[in-house]
């Protein structure tokens, strides 16, 4: 059997609404798109946009693609201004008729299907829909992937827009009345080869035993841990710095995404890492890295 191979994180990226997040953002990503992308995404949706931006500025800064990467898109919501205004075509008092672009962009892997396409990548290209767990569960894949040796490169986002009106969204994201309806998409560069790496990946896991969170230097707090949750890291690692981040991009499924990759855009701090949430269930999502 061979020997697992070790998994580095070469490059990240983020989009977030502009801070500071006073109010629920409502943005135009095409003059974005264009800067980044270099074209406008004629009849993509502001969810693919979002998905794309995202995923072309995290493999800018990693200088290198081909067509064996493979992509793994993790989104809760998926396309929710496009099913909306699908909904409200076909379903009385609307005409019955779809529009044919946003049936297309409904689709669920469309997203994936664009960022793959812009990133001339032809290997395996996956969707990941699991609640809360929906980042974790892309990036467990693309990282058990390349440890194996499967893929020698793997894109791994996790992305989610909002919409409005906001009682909307809410029903389908619950959100307190103080919390920012926010958006986000955020991007991860994996290959197998240590030069130039931003840091090593060591571990994506769904716990249901306590955490063990020893020899920790940096705990990241995802948004669903509450006051008991971090009262026990901070006992377990009374060494260890907090890091909190969602009044930074707002409340939304896959924000570990940016929990993750915000920390790693800059000059992170050296030492071991963890991004520390809750699923719904109880389930606790880990995500385990290490700078330096």
């Amino acid at each position: 059997m061979a020997e697992a191979r070790r998994v580095f994180i070469h490059a990240v990226a983020t989009v977030t609404p502009p801070a500071p997040l006073t109010h629920d953002p409502d943005n135009d990503l095409g003059a974005l798109a264009k800067q980044v992308l270099g074209q406008r995404l004629r009849q993509a949706s502001h969810f693919i946009e979002l998905a794309t931006i995202g995923a072309r500025l995290c493999l800018n800064r990693a200088g290198a693609t081909a067509p064996d990467m493979a992509v793994y898109v993790g989104t809760a919501l998926g396309e929710v201004r496009k099913t909306d205004a699908l909904f409200q075509q076909v379903f009385p008092p609307g005409t019955g008729m779809a529009a044919p672009f946003d049936f297309i962009n409904a689709t669920a892997n469309m997203a994936a299907f664009y960022v793959a396409r812009l990133a001339g990548a032809s290997a395996r290209n996956l969707t990941v829909t699991q609640g809360l767990g929906s980042f974790e569960g892309a990036l467990q894949l693309g990282f058990d992937d390349v440890r194996a040796g499967a893929v020698d490169r793997a894109l791994v986002g996790g992305v989610d827009e909002n919409c409005f009106p906001r009682t909307a969204y809410v029903r389908r994201w619950p959100l307190r009345d103080d919390e920012v309806m926010g958006e986000g998409s955020a991007w991860l560069y994996l290959t197998h080869a240590e030069p130039g790496a931003l840091a090593e990946l060591l571990s994506v896991q769904r716990l249901r035993a306590p955490l063990d969170t020893a020899g920790l230097d940096h705990i990241v707090c995802g948004a669903q841990l509450g006051a008991a949750d971090t009262g026990v890291l901070t006992g377990l690692n009374p060494g260890a710095t907090l890091h909190h981040y969602i009044e930074r991009c707002g409340s939304y499924p896959t924000a570990a995404g940016f929990g993750v990759a915000g920390q790693l855009e800059g000059q992170p701090a050296r030492g071991q890492w963890a991004h520390v949430n809750r699923d719904i269930d109880g389930t606790l999502l880990l995500v385990r890295w290490r700078v330096g």
